[in-house]
């Protein structure tokens, strides 16, 4: 599963600005290991990530970041699944 491109360049976008990395880092810091571990869970990160960095988001780009996401099982306070979720975000 990959993600929009042009979705992850438009949140690549926002999170250059300071600002945006803030909300950002705060949002992924709220999500539990077991709150990511559901596709409802994924779905309620997207949704927010969507807010917080005002992207808009359609339906299809949603749905593929939710599976992308869920497909990942990650942990956003394990400091290794951070590295490797800001490795995705900044395109390393």
């Amino acid at each position: 599963m990959t993600l929009d491109p042009r979705l992850v360049g438009a949140f690549r976008a926002r999170i250059a600005n300071p600002l945006y990395w803030r909300r950002a880092h705060q949002c992924l810091r709220c999500y539990s290991r077991e709150a990511l571990a559901t596709p409802d869970g994924c779905a309620a990160l997207v949704d927010h990530m969507s807010t917080v960095m005002n992207v808009p988001l359609t339906p299809g780009q949603r749905a593929g970041a939710v599976n992308w996401l869920y497909a990942q099982r990650i942990d956003p306070r394990h400091p290794w699944h951070q590295a490797r979720m800001w490795s995705v975000v900044h395109g390393a």
